[in-house]
Order: structure tokens, then C-alpha cells, then sequence
């Protein structure tokens, strides 16, 4: 950011050497997306998928939790059923609808009275003539209900810890396909419970797949069911983290699928794929888990092997961003030296004191000031490009400040505003974009806090993303970004982002990353 640096002197700077940065890996793979207003005419969409005439069984489960879908995923697989979700206290119009078409023969509440009402439950009867609600004390017996219900013998089932949601996301489909239940343990125990050892027994049960690492399904609940079961009866399906869990799960169960759909929802949310598990399920495809904005490369290599002919994105851009379907390659987020690096007033830069790689963008400009190397030539290519337009002439304020120029910077604010006013104009030493040299502060007709009602401006809201920018503080966002509107700070992200974020309606670098709000330090 940048104000009034008039009163300092910008020491010149030698620039170093051009070169390489990395760019994210692309592929081309056709994909779509399965997504509605939300996450209830998401799962409704999915629903339409599964059954585009009706279904005589449909689960209902609460929206707001994850819990009891998890377990009653599979079940619907196995019952030829469709699953809802629902708020708690009453059932969303567009799910209403949905119940209708479907004109169900059996509606399963899923969950107590405090995840699905009583109200949710005399609502349901309104579409179906037999309603049940299959439930207990807590989130483990309640899927131990689901599973006694839906399952009278099971030769093999999933097990997965309750206390958290990715690694059984994951499963779903893969119990679904198999037709096995997926049972959830309080993953931390040191043991198996008794009552999930008598349901096992009572399945059947001669083999166990644990997804997840020791870390959420421990080695004692392991052990509790090799003993049980016998030598050589369970299995394990982990990766190093919840994508990699994913990519574990699905080799497992559909490595010598057929070529096909692949399904990927956001692997930190639990909504969409809750309501895409039992379609999966259904057709016996993968559900992979993703990072929101971008694909891990073993995810990539998965989504590009031999069995994948299509990726159907599940949920809308909130969720999982258009690059996940282009299958494009993570760039960091905290490298300082990545075009994506993200930063604000709660993720500083690593080291403090970093220096980029300088380049002069050779554009008019108020203090000769460097830029990153790709930044740099993107502004001059953008600048060139708005006066082919004939907008009017444009200057570059402020590009690189050193880690020392920056604090300067803000003392002197500080001592000008005040410290309550000089953090919503200016970053702390250590804090600032600008450090980065991918930020630009632009002034049009040498005025730069009135650049946003200039047909400069209004050019560069319209076409800056072309160009590999985005605007970094636009107004309203200041309860995310922590800094007021900045109409002239143009922040260089990459040309592949920023498409992306243009396209996807981004207004903050936070919302797009999926990252909380930086309001404050």
C-alpha cells in the first residue's frame, strides 16, 4: 500500500539477474461442475443425477453437521436410495421440491431431534407414507443405528474415525460401491468399543478397511480388530494428508475401474461431498479431495491417468475454484517468491527481510521503483495496453520497498494518524505485499487516490485480471483484509489466478484462498 511516500527518499536499487519462476501445471481434461445456490440444491442436483425419475428411499440428514450423512451414505447406496440435506428446523424449499418429485415410498431421518427436528420430521410425512428416524445417544450410535438398518450381514465394512470428516468423505463411495457400511469410532480411543465389536459381530464381519492414519484411527483400535477378526483381516488406507488419504482410498477400491467420471469436491469442507458421495457410490466412481484452488500433483497424476475421462467439480466456486477442474498445479501460498504467496496482517513474510528477484518495469514512474521480474513485465504490457485504449496516462507510485523503506514508511504514518489509522493504511515492516515486489500502487494523471473514479481506474477494474493483476483492496473488504479500500494497489498474481478470480467474483485474496479473515494482527 502506499501513501504520501513523496516525503522519502527511494535509494537506487541494482537489479538482479532475470529468471524462472514457476508457473502452475495445467492439463487438459474435460470437466464440469454439479453445484446449486447452496448446499442443499447442491445435494438436490446430485440428486437429479441419481434419479432422474424417482426413488423409493430417501435419507435426510442434517446440512449443518457431518456426521450422520457419513454413515448414512453407504446405507443409501445399499437401499437404492437417494440422500437430502436439511437444516435443522425445517426443510429447505428447494430440498421440498426435490422430495416431491422424487415421491419417495420411505423417508429416513437421519440423527436425533437436535440435528433433524420433530417440525423436519412432520414436514417429511407431507411427501412420503412411511417415515422412520433411526438415531441415538450420540454421533456413534446413531451410525451404529444406520448401519443395523440398512445392513443385516456385511463381510467387509470401512471404519472411520467420527471426529473429523475427510477421511470418510472419501470412503463413502468406496463402501457404497462395495456395498459395505462405513462404521465410525471415536478414532482416538485406545480401543475398540464394545458395542462396535458386537455389531461387527452380528454383520459378519471378516474384514476391516480403516481409512485414515494412526493419528485418527489409532493403533489400539487397529489391534482391537485384528483381534476380533483375525490375523491378516484388516487393511489400512492413509496418505500423508487428507488429499493423499483420498488418493489411497479410491486406488484401493477403483484402480481397475473402467474409464469414467472422476468426482473431486473441497477436501476442507464437508457439504458437497457429503451430497456426492452416494451418486459415486452408485456408479462405483472415485471421489477425490482437493485442495479448493488448485490441484496437489498426486492428485493431478490420479485425475490424469487412465481411468479418468472426466472431472465433475462438485459444489460452486466457493468451494472448489474453475482451476481445480483445469487441473492446475499448486503454486505456495507462503513462499514470499510465489506469485500466489499470500499476505496480510496474519501471515507475514518468511523471512522478514526478503528480497526478490528486481527487475525495472520501464514504465512512467514517480521513483524509478523495481517490481518482481514477471510483475514487472506484466505492468508494462498492461500499461501499454491501456494506452493502445487511449485511457489516458498512467504511472507507477510505488512498486519494491525494502523491508527497511517499509518501516519507515509506517512509523511515519504512525506518527502523522496515529496507530489505530496508520494500520488501516499501511503494513507493518514484514507485512507488506509490497515487499514482495508483486504490488503496484498506480496513479492516473499524477493523482493516485484518485485513480478509482478515472477512466484509468475504470479500465484497470475491467481489464487488470488480463494482465495477471488483481485489485488487492477493494471497498467492503476491509473486514477481511484488514486495510481501507485501496483503488490504486494492484497486486500480480498471475495471469492463471486472476482469471480465475475475475471469472469466479473473487473480491479478497482470503476469500479466494479459503483462508479466515486478517482484520487484525
Amino acid at each position: 500500500m502506499y501513501r504520501g511516500i513523496s516525503a522519502l527518499i527511494v535509494a537506487a536499487l541494482l537489479l538482479s539477474s532475470l529468471w524462472a519462476s514457476p508457473q502452475p501445471a495445467q492439463a487438459a481434461v474435460a470437466y464440469d461442475r454439479i453445484s446449486g445456490a447452496d448446499r442443499y440444491a447442491t445435494s438436490v442436483a446430485v440428486s437429479k443425477l441419481a434419479f432422474p425419475k424417482r426413488a423409493a428411499t430417501v435419507y435426510l440428514a442434517s446440512g449443518v453437521n457431518f456426521a450422520d450423512a457419513l454413515s448414512a451414505g453407504p446405507a443409501a447406496v445399499a437401499a437404492g436410495g437417494s440422500m437430502l440435506l436439511t437444516t435443522p428446523k425445517a426443510i429447505p424449499a428447494v430440498v421440498a421440491a426435490e422430495l416431491k418429485r422424487l415421491a419417495p415410498d420411505r423417508i429416513v431421518i437421519v440423527g436425533g431431534t437436535g440435528a433433524v427436528s420433530d417440525a423436519v420430521a412432520k414436514a417429511a410425512r407431507s411427501y412420503a407414507p412411511t417415515v422412520v428416524r433411526q438415531s441415538g445417544v450420540d454421533r456413534y450410535e446413531t451410525g451404529r443405528a444406520v448401519v443395523r438398518a440398512a445392513f443385516t450381514t456385511a463381510p467387509t465394512v470401512y471404519i472411520a474415525t467420527g471426529a473429523d470428516y475427510p477421511d470418510a468423505l472419501a470412503a463413502v463411495p468406496a463402501a457404497g460401491a462395495k456395498r459395505a457400511p462405513l462404521l465410525l469410532v471415536p478414532g482416538r480411543s485406545s480401543k475398540l468399543d464394545a458395542a462396535t465389536q458386537t455389531l461387527l459381530r452380528d454383520l459378519g464381519t471378516a474384514n476391516a478397511v480403516i481409512v485414515g492414519g494412526t493419528g485418527v484411527v489409532s493403533s489400539g483400535i487397529e489391534k482391537g480388530i485384528a483381534a476380533l477378526l483375525g490375523a491378516g483381516s484388516t487393511k489400512r488406507l492413509s496418505g500423508s494428508d487428507r488429499v493423499g488419504t483420498s488418493i489411497a482410498i479410491n486406488a484401493a477400491a477403483f484402480g481397475a475401474a473402467p474409464r469414467g467420471d472422476a468426482y473431486v469436491a473441497t477436501g476442507y469442507n464437508y457439504p458437497d461431498a457429503l451430497a456426492v458421495g452416494v451418486l459415486a457410490g452408485m456408479r462405483a466412481r472415485p471421489l477425490y479431495l482437493s485442495v479448493p484452488y488448485c490441484v496437489p500433483a498426486p492428485l493431478r497424476t490420479q485425475l490424469t491417468g487412465a481411468t479418468v475421462s472426466r472431472v465433475r467439480l462438485v459444489g460452486g466456486v466457493g468451494a472448489v475454484r474453475g482451476l481445480v477442474g483445469k487441473l492446475v498445479g499448486c503454486l505456495s501460498i507462503t513462499n514470499p517468491a510465489s506469485g500466489w504467496v499470500l499476505v496480510n496482517k496474519r501471515t507475514p513474510l518468511r523471512p522478514s527481510t526478503f528480497t526478490p528477484t528486481l527487475a525495472d518495469p520501464r514504465v512512467p514512474s514517480a521513483w524509478g521503483d523495481p517490481m518482481q521480474k514477471d510483475a514487472a513485465y506484466a505492468l508494462r504490457t498492461m500499461f501499454a495496453a491501456a494506452s493502445a485504449a487511449g485511457v489516458g496516462s498512467m504511472s507507477l507510485q510505488s512498486g519494491y520497498r525494502s523491508y527497511a523503506t517499509q518501516a519507515s514508511i509506517f512509523s511515519r504514518d504512525v506518527e502523522q494518524n496515529g496507530r489505530a489509522a496508520a494500520e488501516r493504511l499501511t503494513a507493518r515492516p514484514g507485512y507488506s505485499e509490497h515487499q514482495t515486489g508483486f504490488a503496484a500502487d498506480i496513479s492516473a494523471n499524477g493523482c493516485m487516490e484518485c485513480i478509482g473514479g478515472t477512466p484509468q481506474g475504470r479500465w484497470l477494474v475491467a481489464n487488470a485480471w488480463r494482465y495477471g493483476f488483481i485489485l488487492r483492496y477493494e471497498s467492503g473488504q476491509t473486514g477481511k483484509t484488514g486495510y481501507s479500500p485501496e483503488p490504486w494497489h494492484y497486486r500480480y498474481v498471475g495471469t492463471v489466478l486472476a482469471r480465475d478470480y475475475h471469472e469466479g467474483g473473487f473480491h479478497s485474496l482470503e476469500d479466494y484462498f479459503g483462508v479466515p479473515a486478517a482484520p487484525g494482527y
